[in-house]
């Protein structure tokens, strides 16, 4: 049975990125600070990611730049990523894992716009004219960055 889902018991920020999927703010594996720069990169020699057991498919969010990727590849002091955003050193990062049920959030858009969404169904969607400070009562998996203009959004879990 269908249910509404607009009170959430957490959020966390959305950095709309192509195929990254938006983690749940309770699976939160790691923070840090990178302490090196390498193209596609999050380097911080005192973390073994292993240990850590970030494994690919998990997501990093940059949150000095607001940015967002999904690990593709793990070494012990360093995350291959599906996009560059670590582009200085000592920037602030947030890797999440993945392992989630279906269900995704719901969204609050604070600045309306465009927003191209990914149901946790699977299905491609372009909301447009998306008024400021609206829901999308809509389970979503991703945002993509590419057609939308949107921003200060926000998942609701």
């Amino acid at each position: 049975m269908a249910y509404q889902k607009l009170q959430g018991r957490r959020a966390i920020n959305v950095y709309p990125q192509d195929d990254v999927q938006i983690p749940s703010p309770s699976s939160k594996l790691k923070e840090g600070q990178n302490d090196a720069v390498v193209v596609a990169y999050l380097q911080d020699s005192t973390t073994n990611f292993f240990e850590l057991k970030v494994k690919g498919g998990d997501v990093v969010y940059n949150t000095t730049t607001g940015a967002s990727a999904k690990v593709l590849k793990v070494l012990t002091n360093d995350l291959l990523l599906s996009a560059d955003i670590f582009l200085a050193v000592t920037q602030n990062y947030v890797i999440y894992s993945m392992n989630l049920s279906e269900d995704g959030p719901v969204l609050f858009v604070g600045t309306g716009g465009n927003l191209n969404i990914v149901t946790s169904g699977g299905d491609t969607v372009l909301l447009t004219n998306l008024p400021d400070a609206s829901y999308v009562p809509i389970m979503v998996k991703s945002v993509q960055s590419t057609s939308t203009s949107c921003s200060s959004i926000i998942a609701l879990w």
